[in-house]
């Protein structure tokens, strides 16, 4: 039976969308009237993938002036964004961070890393095969993987399969961020779980949707896969035109949060961290991100209305990661970058206007989507420069670590920002027990 503390009435997350990002409008800029999809091509050089809340947010905590974006090139500022990670702000709930204060452990395995190490951490990739790619974790070290339908057969493999790369990982450097893609319905990657209901077939039943993903994630925690990339927060507002379509819970937003909270809360009732996707809001595009970057042509009231809403209220259930898809949205960030490499988006909007403080994971990189941005140097460092912690399957993820590096070494990135991360990567793996702590993640 799902906790009734996590199906807040449907008026609080609408009340709590709007009295965020209304301060996040600037009346002295023009705010775009029309709506719709475009398509945009990329700037240089083409898969996958409680107790009560407030309803509000001080406002205090979300104005101030506009900021032009950092250069690309030159010193990276450090951004306020580098805090120690893995939080909701207090100005968020009216207390201290929930996530609690910086964990010790993790900062010792900070200050013994190499910067070459700490960058691998900022990586997470896709592999071959039914076995453990022994070889690709003892060279790269990433920070984690990612099943698929074609690595995974049954339980009894999954289970093997998983443990034997976190021994390798641990020989290696860090134990690894083990994730897939298990939303139910229309994308299943576990073997016997394509009956498993998701997105719209829930019929906006809260209940059942945290019962299933309390299930799901049980299931996963029994097969050593800690981070589900799921539940979808995109908002269906195109209908069968747009490439999220019954992926969504609904085509209304309050619906939509509503269904949002109740698998967050239930992920973490299974034992698993959880993800929602993708900001600022694939559910109002037609344009594949697999393909090309896709343009929002919505207004900022008009985002705030229909997108928003189950982003603030899988923050205020705390989410573990959010997923930045490749999508730009002129409203707020006028140069058409796709969120992936966007400050205004990330940095800005979703770090210090939502106060969202845990990780930031990319859509996958291999997309054309982002890659048309740039190689996967460039896009690697852009993305890490705009606020986003994990890197997902760069095409090459070896240049994507040594881009990282030396653009530390240079000054463009600075060491500061790029600790940030990793802090958040390695917090979210100690509340994840692979540190031998005991788990922490959040319940409500």
């Amino acid at each position: 039976m799902a906790d009734p503390r996590c199906l807040p009435a449907v008026a609080a997350s609408t009340a709590l969308a709007l009295t965020l990002v209304a301060c996040v409008s600037s009346s002295s800029e023009p705010d775009p009237s029309e709506t719709g999809v475009k398509v945009t091509t990329g700037a240089s050089v083409g898969e996958e993938t409680q107790p009560e809340e407030p309803t509000s947010i001080p406002s205090e905590t979300v104005t101030g002036p506009e900021s032009s974006e950092p250069a690309e090139t030159g010193t990276e500022p450090d951004a306020s964004a580098e805090t120690s990670g893995g939080g909701v702000s207090e100005h968020l709930t009216g207390s201290p961070s929930r996530y609690g204060a910086r964990p010790g452990p993790v900062d010792r395995r900070i200050s013994r890393m190499s910067l070459r190490d700490k960058a691998r951490q900022l990586v997470a990739v896709a592999f071959s095969g039914t076995t453990a790619p022994g070889r690709l974790i003892r060279t790269l070290h990433p920070g984690g993987l990612i099943y698929f339908s074609d690595n995974v057969q049954r339980n009894a493999q999954i289970r093997a399969m998983s443990a034997r790369v976190q021994r390798i990982a641990r020989r290696t450097g860090e134990p690894l961020l083990l994730m897939t893609d298990q939303e139910g319905g229309l994308v299943t990657r576990l073997p016997g779980t394509s009956d498993v209901p998701g997105g719209a077939e829930f019929g906006g039943d809260a209940r059942w949707a945290r019962r299933t993903a309390k299930r799901t994630g049980e299931l996963m925690d029994r097969l050593g896969i800690g981070v589900n990339l799921a539940p979808i927060a995109d908002v269906n507002t195109v209908g069968n035109a747009g490439v999220i379509g019954s992926r969504s819970f609904s085509s209304d937003p309050d619906v939509a949060s509503r269904l949002v909270r109740a698998q967050v809360c239930g992920y973490h009732a299974g034992g698993i961290a959880t993800t929602v996707k993708h900001f600022p809001g694939h559910g109002s595009t037609a344009t594949d991100s697999h393909a090309s970057t896709a343009t929002i042509t919505k207004s900022r009231s008009a985002w705030r209305r229909t997108d928003l809403p189950p982003f603030a209220s899988a923050v205020r259930a705390r989410v573990d990661l959010i997923m930045l898809g490749h999508l730009a949205l002129p409203a707020f960030d006028p140069s058409g970058r796709p969120a992936t490499i966007s400050p205004q988006l990330n940095r800005r909007l979703l770090r210090e206007r939502l106060g969202y403080e845990g990780v930031v994971v990319s859509d996958a990189l291999n997309m054309g989507g982002i890659t048309s941005w740039g190689s996967s140097r460039q896009i690697a460092v852009r993305a890490i420069k705009s606020g986003v912690d994990l890197l997902l399957m760069p095409p090459q993820p070896a240049e994507a670590v040594r881009g990282v590096v030396e653009a530390v070494r240079d000054g463009r990135l600075s060491e500061r920002r790029l600790n940030a991360s990793v802090e958040r990567v390695l917090a979210l793996k100690q509340r994840l027990g692979l540190y031998r702590a005991a788990e922490q993640l959040p319940r409500c």
